[in-house]
């Protein structure tokens, strides 16, 4: 199991690579503008939230050109951008980036201390250069606080301030690293956990898990964990090759 370790790193001293996590708040931003919350999908009993297997709704769903009820996608993607493959025993998500940046999102009604357990697998094809465009988001909000925003932003995607990323770095040094904050004006505040990395680790499946309550506390000591909520989890993808492919499967949340 991969934990959160390591220490924070302020946006200063962070690598060159977290600069284009600023197309990734933009896409957040976006979403808060268009008003549209969707539905959410509370965690049942048992305390697992299955958030993409994909199962046979998001298969279908992506056949047509459409997404299933509580999903989300934020920017531009193309058409060519999902397709469901078996490789290896998974039944997954490939995700090809292209010219313009994306978010695939699915609405989320979760506490953060009941089900702080993020799992996931993947596999990657390694970009030519720095971390893959391609990481696994989660947006976090405080229920017990009237979010600060302008006016535009009222609606939307309910007060999302914290954004966390788990991303395949340039290489495999730092795996457990947590990067940030990132604070941008009007964006949510954002944070990297580097999962994995390097091409040495591509081409084949690793299944990672990591607690998002740990990454809370360390980036954001000064948040109420016991108030805060998963807002949302899905899949944001930077504007890059199509040569940089990465397949998802099993997005979990868990207790």
């Amino acid at each position: 199991m991969t934990t959160a370790h390591g220490s924070a790193m302020t946006g200063a001293s962070a690598p060159r690579t977290f600069a284009a996590s600023a197309q990734i708040l933009l896409l957040i931003c976006i979403l808060m503008l268009s008003g549209c919350s969707g539905s959410r999908d509370a965690v049942p009993l048992g305390g697992t939230l299955n958030v993409l297997g994909p199962d046979q709704a998001f298969i279908e769903a992506v056949s047509t050109g459409e997404l299933p009820p509580g999903w989300e996608i934020s920017g531009d993607m193309p058409e060519d951008a999902l397709s469901i493959r078996s490789l290896d025993g998974y039944r997954a998500v490939a995700v090809t980036p292209g010219a313009t940046p994306f978010a695939l999102l699915r609405h989320t009604n979760a506490s953060l201390l009941a089900t702080p357990f993020l799992n996931w697998a993947w596999l990657a094809q390694p970009p030519a250069g720095g971390a893959h465009p391609v990481r696994i988001i989660v947006g976090l909000t405080d229920r017990s606080t009237k979010p600060d925003r302008a006016w535009w932003q009222i609606g939307g995607e309910e007060g999302v301030t914290r954004i966390i990323q788990m991303v395949w770095n340039e290489t495999a040094l730092g795996r457990g690293t947590v990067i940030g904050p990132r604070i941008d004006e009007n964006r949510p505040q954002s944070a990297r956990y580097i999962a994995r990395g390097g091409p040495e680790q591509a081409g084949r499946w690793w299944t990672d898990a990591v607690d998002l309550s740990l990454i809370h506390r360390q980036v954001w000591p000064n948040d109420n964990p016991a108030t805060t909520d998963v807002r949302f989890i899905g899949i944001a993808v930077q504007a890059a090759g199509p040569a940089a492919g990465m397949n998802v499967a099993a997005i979990r949340l868990t207790r």
